[in-house]
């Protein structure tokens, strides 16, 4: 990988597969290393997304799938407009937990809106602006369900039930076919898979 430019990388897969416990390893690596980067998540990002975040994840709201892709597009275009594209033009590496993949997989595959419905919206409103890497964790459903039970703070997706964990597995692998994916066992050690992502990105 190539640090003397900005680098887009996203960390997508099912819920509680340590997504966020590999960021903040990654992040810490390259303080230490003085490598300029910045990190963020989806929905959210800055301060208008966050507030749409609020209203995409609440169990109370009171939305349909399709109102819901139409508020993650809103969100993403200004995480993209007003976050991501300002950093990488500073040439730093942004890290951003979750991104479009998400919206492909949960809204598009599981909630039954269409991959590829959702990949046309992504297109036509986002210009197609994707990460230059994307690691997909990978865990199995009992892994995830155990998880799950030991967070205290859960959100309307941590709580549906197995079938709904299997088709999120199911659609990760339907997406995960261009070159830009990395799959990752996250059945493994945190370290283990800390050293994998390095490896992965050549650092």
């Amino acid at each position: 990988m190539n640090i003397n430019k900005g680098i887009f990388i996203s960390f997508e897969g099912p819920e509680a597969s340590g997504k966020s416990s590999q960021i903040s390893l990654l992040s810490k690596y390259l303080k230490k290393r003085r490598i300029p980067y910045v990190i963020s998540r989806e929905p959210g990002g800055t301060k208008l997304s966050e507030k749409l975040r609020k209203i995409i994840l609440n169990n109370k709201s009171n939305i349909n799938n399709l109102e819901e892709i139409l508020l993650l597009m809103a969100a993403r275009s200004n995480h993209i407009n007003n976050f991501i594209k300002p950093n990488l033009i500073k040439k730093k590496i942004v890290i951003s937990d979750r991104f479009a993949d998400s919206t492909f997989v949960y809204q598009g595959f599981v909630n039954n809106f269409g991959i590829s419905k959702v990949k046309k919206l992504h297109q036509e409103l986002l210009n197609n602006f994707n990460p230059d890497i994307t690691f997909i964790f990978n865990l199995n459903t009992n892994e995830i369900i155990k998880r799950l039970k030991k967070r205290k703070n859960k959100n309307k997706y941590d709580k549906i039930n197995l079938e709904f964990h299997n088709r999120v597995i199911e659609g990760y692998k339907k997406i995960s076919t261009k070159k830009r994916y990395i799959n990752i066992d996250a059945s493994l050690s945190k370290l283990m898979i800390h050293n994998n992502i390095l490896n992965s990105l050549k650092l």
